[in-house]
């Protein structure tokens, strides 16, 4: 995302924004273009001015990115059969949830699972690796077209091809709509059609990637493909993800990080969407759900706080927030998946859960928390520590690297590429986490276990141990209680 094309973007600009200008940047790495696109995002409240159809449209318009003549884009159609096998997946391991959402994402209402494909120029070799980017937007926006600023990044740097889905948004499709369209794709890249126009692809060569909501789809993704029995990628790749749809972490209520990420802090969103169709349609649909769940008087796995709050979520409803597949920090265990290249901001809302969630991860037999939902660890069969490498940025705000003018923008995709490239080169399943880094990282100043590496990245590059308070967020007591602001 450039500045300009946010700037055209919004369509009236508040005396806010220069608020947010005239105050100087928050953190002296920022240089004054950096600062200049944060406080124009900041100061631009521009969900509560238009509709969210509206929005849709226009994000997608004001965040493609000139594609270099070098590379090409392939738009496609998915057969509405990959869609049909992924909800007979999904199916079998959401039954349980099946009281507390909407069934209406079993009868999609668009015209079918679209999808882009990007590469380099006459090299698409069915030898080369995939990755299956999941695009960002808070479930509400977004599309294949908006994230182009990073998956031309991947094509350029690495030998791989990009396949990204326009998975279903909401509020006209909720959980576990955009699950299934993510799903549908990676079925249509391991058992394609006749129709398809490629060959199966070895899920060695896959790599899941995305970021924001995209990177809590990944994680999603993995642990439905893992639920179900389906072959795993070779890795997987999450930026800024957003890991726990409670909100209950530290970090998404920290005052200073007010300064810093453009991402609110308060659980009003809904209340500041103007009235239009779609959002008409949802609340009649989530009142709908809420008096079917009432009805059911169900049992599912949750924590009082969920309710004692009105709907705060587009995505799903708050009896479905612990769903392991809506909040995967709350999943019972996440062992026995690919490894996993994480990367955070230093200084945004997200910063606690990602950090609590990587180390989870890595870790499926200490961080069982909170009791609710991992109740029954001991009966998992997925307590295999996954790899994780954890790489926290200094001073950076939410999902920074779309800003791909920045630095650290420009750092961390090329940290993903690596990653990428290394991944995908090795034949067996003993890859070490020696294997998975670049060697400058391999330092005494820096603790590398068999399954975790954890560090911070300077804007410059410069990589350290994490900062001593980034582990607090390991010992709150309130992990995965919903907050109760003043709503």
């Amino acid at each position: 995302m450039s500045f300009f094309s946010f700037l055209g973007f919004i369509p009236t600009i508040s005396s806010t924004v220069f608020k947010h200008y005239t105050e100087g940047p928050p953190k002296k790495s920022w240089d004054l273009k950096f600062h200049l696109t944060i406080a124009m995002i900041k100061g631009s409240d521009l969900f509560s001015k238009i509709p969210i159809e509206q929005a849709q449209e226009q994000f997608d318009k004001y965040n493609m990115v000139k594609t270099p003549p070098n590379i090409t884009i392939k738009d496609v159609i998915l057969d509405e059969e990959y869609r049909q096998k992924s909800q007979t997946y999904l199916e079998k391991i959401l039954k349980q949830y099946d009281d507390v959402f909407d069934e209406r994402w079993k009868d999609p209402n668009d015209k079918g699972l679209h999808g882009e494909w990007m590469y380099i120029n006459e090299k698409t070799s069915e030898t080369d690796n995939v990755v299956l980017y999941l695009h960002g937007g808070g479930f509400y926006v977004g599309s294949s077209k908006s994230a182009r600023s990073i998956t031309q990044k991947f094509v350029e740097l690495t030998d791989s091809r990009v396949f990204a889905p326009n998975y279903r948004l909401s509020p006209q499709s909720q959980f576990p709509a955009a699950l299934c369209d993510c799903i549908a794709a990676y079925v249509y890249l391991i058992n394609p059609g006749q129709n398809a126009g490629f060959e199966s692809i070895i899920p060695k060569r896959i790599i899941l990637a995305g970021e924001s909501a995209g990177g809590n789809l990944v994680f999603a993704t993995l642990l439905s493909l893992r639920d179900a029995g389906l072959p795993l990628p070779a890795g997987a790749i999450v930026l800024s993800p957003k890991v726990d749809l409670t909100q209950s972490m530290p970090s998404r209520w920290n005052s200073e990080i007010d300064k810093v990420d453009y991402i609110p802090s308060g659980m009003d969103f809904l209340t500041k969407l103007p009235s239009s169709p779609a959002m008409d349609e949802y609340f009649v649909n989530a009142k709908a759900l809420a008096d079917k769940i009432a009805l059911k008087n169900t049992t599912i796995v949750s924590h009082p706080s969920f309710t004692e709050v009105p709907r705060f979520q587009l995505y799903c409803a708050n009896e479905a927030l612990a769903i392991p597949y809506v909040s995967p920090m709350l999943a019972e265990s996440l062992g026995n998946l690919p490894p996993i290249l994480c990367q955070v901001g230093g200084d945004e809302r997200a910063r606690d859960e990602v950090i609590l969630t990587c180390y989870k991860t890595a870790s499926p037999h200490e961080y069982q928390l909170p009791s609710y939902a991992t109740k029954n660890f001991e009966k998992s069969p997925f307590k295999k520590p996954t790899k994780v490498i954890l790489e926290v940025y200094d001073d950076m705000p939410h999902s920074w690297h779309v800003f791909t003018f920045s630095k650290p923008s420009q750092i961390a995709v090329e940290r993903c590429c690596d990653f990428i490239n290394r991944v995908t080169s090795i034949e067996d399943n003993n890859i070490s986490m020696i294997n998975l880094i670049k060697e400058e990282v391999v330092s005494p100043s820096i603790s590398v276990s068999p399954s975790f590496i954890a560090m911070r990245v300077g804007t410059d590059g410069t990589i350290r141990e994490l900062n001593e308070t980034d582990r607090d967020c390991l010992k709150w007591d309130k992990i995965g209680v919903v907050p109760k602001p003043e709503l």
